[in-house]
């Protein structure tokens, strides 16, 4: 389906331009948050999935041997597996056993209050996704690791294991919360604009 087109023709629009949502976030962030001033930075959504921008001076890095298939960390894999079967909404919720109507919200309530099983969850999946996503942030030469996305508004419990296995034992990464919730509408602004 040529959607460009219906959505120009439907908008009379001459041109309609698209841009992936972590890509969005990503350029927000440096353009306007967290990122802005440093060169190298990888920017993370955490959520549904495992989102990622690779950003060479505010712009998406998706090729090339400093970044993994498509600038995308959603298809490296942990220990023999797909990172998203680890690190997302779906994967927290499964390992918890969580039933309907349960949420993450829910189990970082839950971690907060003391549930020692709910609180390791968190913190094994958070180390794995840093394990995962470490080599790539040292061969692109990041010099900032910023998070957001629905589930890092559980930054509490998402940051120190993150950040371990970031570092895992090696020069420390700095890993910081994204400043907005609103990147992904300023980055998307400001690509479109571009244009």
């Amino acid at each position: 389906m040529a959607l460009g087109e219906i959505l120009a023709k439907e908008l009379d629009a001459a041109d309609v331009v698209f841009l992936n949502d972590a890509h969005a976030f990503g350029i927000g962030e440096w353009r306007a948050g967290t990122a802005r001033g440093h060169d190298r930075v990888l920017v993370l959504t955490l959520g549904t999935g495992v989102g990622s921008c690779f950003l060479d001076r505010g712009t998406p890095v998706s090729s090339g041997p400093d970044v993994p298939p498509e600038g995308r960390a959603d298809l490296l894999t942990i220990d023999g597996a797909p990172l998203e079967e680890t690190v997302s909404r779906r994967a927290l919720l499964a390992r918890a056993g969580a039933g309907p109507g349960v949420d993450v919200r829910d189990l970082a309530e839950r971690a907060r209050a003391g549930d020692t099983a709910t609180e390791s969850l968190f913190t094994d999946a958070f180390a794995a996704l840093g394990r995962a996503v470490a080599p790539w942030a040292r061969r692109f030469g990041a010099s900032l690791v910023v998070v957001g996305g629905a589930i890092a508004a559980s930054w509490d419990l998402v940051a120190a294991p993150l950040h371990a296995g970031l570092s895992d034992g090696r020069a420390e990464l700095p890993v910081v919360p994204a400043s907005s919730g609103h990147a992904g509408l300023v980055g998307a602004a400001w690509w479109a604009h571009r244009f």
